[in-house]
């Protein structure tokens, strides 16, 4: 509360006035006939109550009722924003259901195309799989011993390299958890974004939370005890934590475009990605998360 108005003193034009500067307030009505006036920003109160003692000191100021056609403007426009964000939060709930393939055809073929390469995984061709799709090929020797040590298979023009550890998974707990959050978020983003941004957001992403795994393989990783200080990494985490940090981060920025996540899923994803660095849940490629999330958070904090 900033102040009081008397009867007799109109509280919709001090009303107008404050919104025509920016500063939304809410009249409360009391019995006597009077007014409480309150100010929705706290960052506002000591502007808002200066502008409170000039109108009561001269309510017939005409700079005070000067501001009624911009008052008028931002609740047109707020009445805007807000019908845009119904809008798109309804579409946003509606994925929950059963969206067709024709809605979201990046998603689903990003986890048909990982649940594909889990199951050759579980054949005599799993060698071969992880040797063509890991981010380095063990039969060419360890990485440390190579021209320019992991990066050597990528920088001969094996760029693929880049993008296909994400689809290798190496547990049943690991590839249901990942597909389920590519199809929760990656829907998500599909049908609000488009498909074209999401694919780019996924091979991004992966590309990117790969070649930070890598960098804290190279840099980082000490391994004394051990013949090399490389190892094989997959999944769709790196992806995941990134489309989670962009959804996160639209939700919080940008939250007319209608895409959010619950409050208590955010803590969930937080918690894991903390809980994988306590060793707990084994050997995690905790930086390729890391990387994802950064990429995601920038991604949403542009507003891409």
């Amino acid at each position: 509360m900033i102040g009081e108005l008397p009867k007799g003193v109109d509280p919709r034009v001090l009303e107008d006035h404050l919104l025509g500067l920016g500063m939304k307030s809410r009249i409360d009505r009391r019995p006597d006939g009077g007014s409480v006036v309150w100010i929705i920003n706290e960052d506002h109160v000591d502007r808002a109550r200066g502008e409170l003692q000039a109108y009561l000191a001269a309510p017939d100021d005409p700079r005070f009722r000067s501001s009624a056609p911009k008052a008028s403007e931002a609740r047109k426009a707020e009445a805007r924003r807000d019908r845009e964000f119904r809008k798109n939060y309804r579409e946003a709930g509606d994925l929950w259901g059963a969206p067709t393939f024709r809605h979201r055809p990046v998603t689903v073929l990003t986890v048909a195309i990982a649940v594909v390469v889990y199951l050759l995984q579980q054949t005599e061709y799993e060698p071969q799989v992880v040797y063509w799709l890991g981010f380095f090929d063990w039969r060419n020797g360890f990485p440390d011993d190579r021209p320019r040590l992991g990066l050597t298979d990528v920088l001969n023009g094996q760029v693929w390299r880049l993008l296909t550890p994400a689809f290798l998974h190496f547990s049943p707990l690991h590839i249901l958890f990942n597909c389920w959050w590519v199809m929760i978020l990656g829907t998500a983003i599909e049908r609000l974004r488009g498909s074209w941004k999401l694919l780019l957001m996924i091979v991004g992403a992966a590309a990117l939370s790969n070649l930070v795994e890598y960098e804290y393989m190279e840099r980082l990783h000490a391994a004394p005890t051990e013949v090399t200080r490389f190892y094989t990494f997959g999944g769709l985490s790196g992806v995941n934590y990134a489309l989670f940090g962009y959804v996160w981060m639209m939700g919080e920025l940008h939250p007319e475009e209608g895409l959010r996540i619950d409050s208590r899923n955010t803590v969930l994803l937080l918690g894991w990605l903390v809980l994988c660095f306590t060793g707990a849940l084994g050997p995690i490629a905790n930086a390729a998360h890391l990387g994802g999330l950064a990429v995601g958070m920038a991604l949403g904090w542009m507003k891409y």
